[in-house]
């Protein structure tokens, strides 16, 4: 009798602290002055996208190209666009989740919050997140891109001319090479993004990671640049990250059902 009522108030405890939890995530979300929230695979695999680098990912069942080859070979270039014919197949079939959901509702909260996310697949966009709200430091595997002028290029004219076995377009503003707009194995990433993703990280007071395992540099650096300029760190993820000892709060859970919860609260 005695130990079911010591299981029955641990019990008790652990949900009361459960809920204390998200609704300490709220009170932060809404007092914040400038949010800006980090998204990486997890996200999306509750869509239906296989983790890049999983058992089952992309990356396993396909060597990657690695980008000085892409530029020496036309060989390489047409086998990447035969790839993402297959990638842009999957993800036009593929929708957000509710974890897209709540990142949607708290980007479009205020105009000072804003989204980085790791991610290519787009289903942020598809949310309802203004592009100028958006930093995609890995790129999109939705749109091409000059690798000269950096002119974005219709994608289906590179579809169309792989599929019908004619010769790649160039870009049709200066004659470059056109690649998906995607940062690929070996290729430097850009720049500009990672310097408007440093900036807006130190100008915020609160960053919320999702779906990350923050792994994968130099996104991974992101949190550690949070704390140092003073924002508050809320880690949501299934599995454990090298942060979570520091971070404000954490809870580890499948998206879906972290998100069911604080959208109720929301």
């Amino acid at each position: 009798m005695f130990k079911h009522a010591s299981n029955y108030t641990l019990c008790n405890q652990f949900k009361s602290k459960f809920v204390s939890t998200f609704l300490e995530i709220i009170r932060l979300v809404k007092a914040s002055k400038r949010t800006v929230i980090l998204t990486g695979a997890g996200i999306s695999t509750e869509s239906g996208l296989p983790d890049f680098r999983s058992d089952d990912g992309f990356w396993t069942k396909n060597k990657p190209i690695q980008f000085n080859e892409f530029l020496l070979s036309e060989e390489k270039q047409r086998l990447s666009w035969e790839r993402n014919i297959e990638l842009h197949s999957l993800l036009e079939k593929i929708s957000p989740n509710i974890g897209h959901e709540f990142v949607e509702k708290i980007i479009n909260m205020q105009k000072n919050n804003f989204l980085i996310t790791q991610n290519i697949d787009g289903l942020h966009q598809k949310s309802g997140i203004p592009e100028n709200k958006i930093i995609e430091i890995h790129g999109n595997a939705v749109n091409a891109a000059c690798l000269e002028c950096d002119a974005r290029q219709n994608i289906l004219d590179f579809h169309d001319a792989i599929k019908l076995n004619r010769p790649l377009p160039k870009c049709n503003n200066c004659g470059g090479v056109v690649k998906v707009a995607t940062i690929s194995f070996g290729q430097p990433m850009n720049e500009r993004d990672m310097k408007n993703a440093s900036n807006i990280v130190q100008e915020s007071d609160l960053m919320i990671v999702m779906g990350s395992s923050l792994k994968v540099l130099p996104a991974g650096k992101l949190p550690n640049l949070a704390m140092q300029t003073g924002s508050k760190l809320i880690i949501l993820n299934r599995d454990k990250t090298r942060y979570d000892v520091k971070a404000d709060l954490v809870i580890n859970d499948e998206l879906k059902n972290i998100c069911g919860r604080l959208m109720q609260e929301i």
